[in-house]
């Protein structure tokens, strides 16, 4: 056997019996013993990542724009001795490298847990029956069944299934899919997009041509729309400090005439102090947070950046069936044409195969089990295709020899060619049926000619919680359409159940086809039936290009063009290889509950870089400002280089716990927009200036501070300030409206205390007294209360203004 899987080319010319024999493989599979004996030879059917050394990702971090600036401060002060100043810049470069280098590394590990949570399941038949296992545990000589949406999950040869359509294109680039029968081979990381087959496995692993079932996974870095926001912010922010510095410089160097070495080290050290350099460790510990939170929510993150998209969301396109519905079909009713029920039940069990595992063809053979229905021998099996809407099977019953076929009634009656009182009834019946929310199937036999059997209606009911779900989406300021292939009466008895409107629109109907009303039949539409799968990528495309920021649900391979469209796509748990690795969001557990899970953890994940972004913008408004002033004013710095690089580098860290905090989620879709964010900064940032300011007079005449105690006292306020600032801003209301993270208290509290005992002790820079010590906590904890009413004001104004910015309704729940 070993010989065997080392290469393709000898079974391209062999038989489907001289390949199961090279294998020692049977066409009833393997036994399990044997498989496991032969996955212990040839291994796990993967190809394992090949990952960057640790060690060189953590390297990388010592190089890069904002390092590179800290490298040449460290230069300048090694030039003047200046070993303290020294030691402390090492120390805030060695502890961005660090948290920058453990939080990616978190990332990292979060989305390789996803993967193999999204690795591929096949269905392969051993010890006597067909059971779903990893695509990894498949080993040469597993019989497998593959449908159209799968992606090959290893080298085979086919052994029954006929005009196969394979979509070769990740492996030879082909843009057609091509066709392939019996005995042909098909490859692994190729797509089945018509037809169904059983295959044998000859090669796995790296032996594959195209071994790269476990990498179907498409994610993206930790970079979303979001981030690309905040980093023009930091871009405008560059260019205002650059402008300051030039100024200071021209002051100090020009009319001042101070040592131009030590000028410089000050004024990189100013222009380092304003740039957010834990903005990418806080971005992407926010992401790999909120990843696994809602993977214990049943739901997989497949791109990080799809997080943002689901918190900006507004309109959500959602597939009836596993969604809206159980998916769980049942057979409600029969009705024959001149037949009794069993008789129906008996020839539409025939058309239907138990190892493709259809949910209706499982619902039909459920049914004729408890009818206790004796079916003839199938001899051929056409499965159902979306171009044919049908299955057709040739059966050998008794002495006679006939086919039976099963589909939509409109294709059966047409196969058929039935009468116009047969097509009277069976309209009436299909119509009938359809105002109960029941979908219609016909049955028909040839036995020289087709004649149509019966009709069975089969119920897929809407979830118990549907309806409220549907109603907290609604809440959240998120439309619904419900996309459906049944027709129009399904359709709006489906949408009435669940409390939808009613407004459903036919997508074939001659005014959804015209330019001019598209989008707004689209608009207006409360659900659109007789879909299929390219149709969705219509309704995706025109939506968006009206403004929508769109999330559509969906399951097979040609849902994989709309979910790759959507803004968030999102595939269900039904859903084929090709749709999860189009989508980015898996849900392990159907259902809207997950949905509205994942769009409320979202916008807390927005929240949050939020809430770093204001706090981060008033704190460089304050600094700049404040260091500014003072030296125009007094003629001096009021807080040394050493201490500025100290206070970043202790800001840092508490700044980083905000993506652990208790953050509420806001009632409307969120959005990134400077009409909320500015004024927020600015006003705080204004506030926090004018308390760094009336540090200085204060200091100086009241308790005769020196310059040097002054740059203690200035530390100790800016340090408590940003702490307190946290507060301010994370509640859009009044600031203890919800309870904060332990991290965030524990960081914020330690922060303090911390600058308290440096400052009390005289630890890196002057002592200063008690007195000057609860002085500044009692004036920080006045401008806390001062900032908070002013907040609420501002935003209240914002709110009316401008009523999505401010996300009136926050809410906790």
């Amino acid at each position: 056997m070993r010989h065997a899987i080392m290469d393709q080319d000898p079974f391209k010319e062999c038989s489907t019996g001289e390949v199961l024999n090279s294998l020692k493989s049977r066409a009833d599979g393997l036994t399990d013993v044997e498989a496991a004996s032969r996955l212990a030879i040839c291994g796990f059917n993967e190809i394992a990542e090949k990952k960057k050394s640790r060690i060189l990702k953590f390297i990388s971090k010592f190089y890069g724009p904002i390092p590179a600036l800290l490298w040449i401060i460290m230069g300048l002060l090694y030039c003047l001795n200046n070993w303290a100043d020294l030691y402390i810049i090492t120390a805030l470069l060695v502890f961005n490298a660090i948290v920058s280098f453990a939080m990616e590394d978190k990332a990292d590990t979060s989305i390789t847990l996803l993967k193999q949570r999204l690795s591929t399941n096949s269905r392969v038949y051993r010890s006597g029956s067909w059971n779903v296992v990893h695509s990894k545990m498949l080993v040469p000589g597993d019989i497998i069944r593959v449908r159209p949406g799968d992606i090959i999950p290893a080298d085979a040869k086919v052994i029954t299934g006929d005009n196969l359509g394979i979509d070769q294109s990740a492996v030879t680039g082909e843009s057609l899919p091509v066709s392939r029968s019996a005995g042909d081979l098909v490859y692994s990381g190729t797509v089945l997009q018509k037809g169904e087959a059983t295959c044998v496995v000859i090669l796995t692993g790296y032996q594959t041509l195209y071994g790269k079932t476990a990498k179907l996974v498409e994610t993206a870095k930790p970079k979303s729309h979001l981030q690309s926001e905040i980093l023009n912010i930091v871009k405008y922010l560059v260019a205002a400090d650059l402008v300051i510095i030039t100024l200071l410089f021209i002051y100090c160097y020009g009319f001042l005439h101070m040592a131009l070495p030590a000028l410089i080290v000050f004024l990189l050290v100013v222009f380092i102090s304003s740039v957010p350099m834990a903005l990418p460790a806080s971005f992407t510990v926010s992401l790999a947070f909120g990843a696994e939170k809602l993977s214990k929510k049943s739901i997989l993150v497949t791109k990080l950046s799809a997080i943002e998209g689901t918190a900006t969301m507004d309109l959500l396109c959602m597939d009836k069936t596993g969604t809206i519905t159980e998916n769980r079909i049942k057979v409600a009713a029969v009705f024959g044409f001149g037949t009794g029920p069993a008789e129906v039940i008996r020839y539409a069990a025939e058309a239907s195969s138990d190892e493709n595992k259809d949910p209706i063809d499982t619902a039909i053979l459920e049914y004729a089990k408890t009818l206790h229905v004796k079916s003839g021998s199938q001899l051929s099996f056409v499965p159902f295709d979306s171009s044919t809407k049908m299955t057709e099977a040739q059966v050998q019953g008794g002495d006679e020899t006939y086919s039976v076929a099963k589909g939509a009634a409109n294709i059966i009656s047409v196969l058929c060619g039935i009468s116009a009182v047969q097509t009277q009834t069976l309209n009436e019946k299909v119509t009938g049926f359809a105002l109960k929310g029941y979908r219609t199937i016909a049955v028909a036999k040839n036995a020289g000619k087709w004649e149509i059997v019966g009709v069975i209606a089969l119920y897929d009911r809407p979830r118990p919680d549907s309806g409220k779900l549907i109603e907290k989406l609604h809440d959240l300021g998120i439309s619904i359409k419900m996309i459906t292939g049944d027709n129009r009466a399904v359709a709006v008895q489906i949408a009435r159940e669940v409390g939808l409107g009613t407004n459903i629109v036919d997508i074939h109907s001659g005014d959804f086809d015209k330019d001019d009303n598209l989008v707004k039949t689209i608009t207006d539409a409360d659900g659109f039936s007789g879909i299929y799968p390219k149709d969705k990528y219509t309704i995706v495309k025109a939506m968006q290009d009206h403004g929508f920021i769109v999330g559509m649900t969906g399951d097979g391979v040609n849902d994989a063009p709309a979910l790759k469209q959507a803004d968030v796509g999102i595939a269900v748990e039904s859903a084929t290889d090709v749709a999860k690795s189009a989508a980015d969001l898996v849900l392990t557990k159907n259902g809207i509950e997950v949905i509205v899970d994942a769009v409320k953890e979202s916008r807390r994940i927005f929240e949050r870089m939020l809430i770093y972004t204001i706090v981060k913008l008033a704190k460089v408004i304050q600094q700049l400002a404040f260091i500014t002033i003072i030296f125009v004013v007094y003629g001096f710095i009021p807080i040394t280089a050493f201490l500025l690089i100290l206070l970043t580098f202790t800001n840092d860290i508490v700044n980083l716990s905000i993506s652990t905090d208790n953050v509420g989620f806001s009632k409307n879709p969120d959005f990134w927009d400077m009409k909320y964010i500015m004024p927020m900064a600015a006003l705080l940032g204004g506030l926090l200036t004018i308390q760094a300011l009336l540090l200085v007079p204060v200091g100086l005449g009241v308790f005769g501070l020196s310059v040097s105690g002054l740059a203690t006292a200035a530390f100790l306020m800016l340090n408590i300030s940003d702490k307190v600032t946290i507060f301010n801003v994370r509640e859009r209301g009044w600031a203890f409206k919800s309870m904060p993270s332990i991290a965030v208290i524990a960081a914020s509290l330690g922060g303090v205390l911390a600058g308290i005992v440096f400052a009390y002790y005289g630890i890196f820079m002057d002592s200063i007294s008690l007195p000057v010590i609860l002085w500044i906590v009692a004036m920080s904890i006045a401008f806390f209360v001062i900032a908070d009413i002013l907040k609420v004001w501002l935003n209240n104004r914002i709110t009316v203004a401008h009523p999505k910015c401010a996300a009136p309704g926050y809410s906790m729940v």
